[in-house]
């Protein structure tokens, strides 16, 4: 009775420490161990927080992960590693994150059958779900499997690549995860803020990855689409890059009427979900050619170029064809993104 007693006034005052803010070291499993998965895990090691990694199936565990990076370099020693989703929570503990960075493609078919084998086993009662996932669709999945308010999604922001299965190298942007509540609840974004936190308190390091914010996750993940949909689109479809498409006057042309139909379909889907915020569709122009005008001088490739170049199947169904369904349910005209959600199915049917 005592030991019961100790034990339920423990974890009462882990629960206040957790909802007052305070720093704390938190549990966490990473699912989709790739180099997105695998930077946000070893950053949030650097930040002292207990990290549990998935491995990929007939993957050997390194002895330890390296990230190279031009904001700070970390090597984390020993990972922890797991062979099942189940075995993320060690000992029977239940985590207090996990960090879904699996390919949308792991989702394709049975989307709901496919969320909860990958991740259910790793999801308690009290664990929060951070999905680090392209596109629109996998929230509502995990939503379902795992109930709204405990889901979060991000946008990831940073440019990376995984030269070997032990390291991880960060070349582009600096990182930020543009990140939000599912159901856009402040107290979850401001659990999710404490996640990017040092768990000892104090100052982050230099490598520490930026938590932003989103007030409304849906108007940020559009915001990302108004340009992946078209330049991931249509660098695969010409089968080059940004600045040989953007430096095209048939390109820059096609590529801007893809936003505006991308910006309208937003904003009909922000109606219907009954959001209060909307794109400011010439505004929002102006501000993704400025972007353009800057990844145009690098020849920027988009993440679906490079799956398409390597051979691997697309992200077609989250970035492309669930925009367009919703799309096409609320009257929204888009043929342009019609066509090309059609072209990218058949490309990667022949993948």
């Amino acid at each position: 009775m005592l030991a019961s007693r100790l034990s339920r006034q423990l974890l009462s005052r882990v629960s206040a420490r957790r909802l007052s803010g305070e720093a704390m070291q938190l549990k966490v499993g990473i699912v989709g161990a790739g180099a997105v998965g695998t930077y946000f895990g070893v950053r949030l090691a650097e930040l002292g927080h207990d990290v549990r990694f998935l491995l990929n199936p007939g993957e050997a565990p390194p002895k330890a992960l390296t990230v190279n990076s031009w904001q700070g370099d970390f090597e984390l020693d020993a990972p922890t590693y797991a062979s099942s989703p189940g075995e993320l929570a060690a000992a029977g503990e239940a985590l207090d994150w996990v960090l879904v960075g699996l390919k949308s493609t792991a989702l394709d078919g049975d989307g709901a059958g496919q969320m909860a084998r990958l991740v259910g086993p790793a999801v308690g009662d009290g664990t929060r779900v951070q999905l680090l996932m392209n596109g629109l669709g996998a929230e509502e999945l995990a939503a379902d499997a795992f109930g709204a308010s405990k889901i979060h999604g991000g946008l990831v922001y940073g440019g990376f690549g995984r030269p070997a299965p032990d390291a991880v190298l960060h070349e582009g942007m600096a990182t930020e995860l543009r990140g939000g509540s599912f159901v856009d609840d402040p107290a979850e974004i401001a659990a999710a803020e404490r996640l990017w936190s040092p768990a000892a308190g104090g100052a982050p390091p230099p490598g520490a990855i930026v938590y932003a914010p989103q007030p409304c996750l849906r108007l940020a993940q559009w915001s990302k689409l108004a340009w992946n949909i078209p330049f991931n689109g249509a660098t695969v479809c010409s089968n080059s890059n940004v600045g040989t498409l953007w430096r095209s006057d048939g390109g820059k042309a096609a590529a801007i009427g893809l936003m505006r139909e991308v910006i309208r379909a937003a904003n009909a889907d922000l109606a219907h979900a009954g959001a209060e915020p909307r794109l400011d569709e010439e505004a929002t122009v102006d501000a993704l050619c400025a972007i353009t005008d800057k990844m145009a001088e690098q020849d920027y490739v988009p993440s679906t170029t490079c799956d398409f170049l390597s051979g691997n199947r697309m992200e077609v169904e989250a970035i492309f064809k669930e925009p367009l369904r919703r799309a096409t349910k609320l009257g929204v005209d888009a043929p342009r993104l019609h066509m090309l959600a059609a072209l990218l199915d058949i490309i990667n049917e022949k993948q």
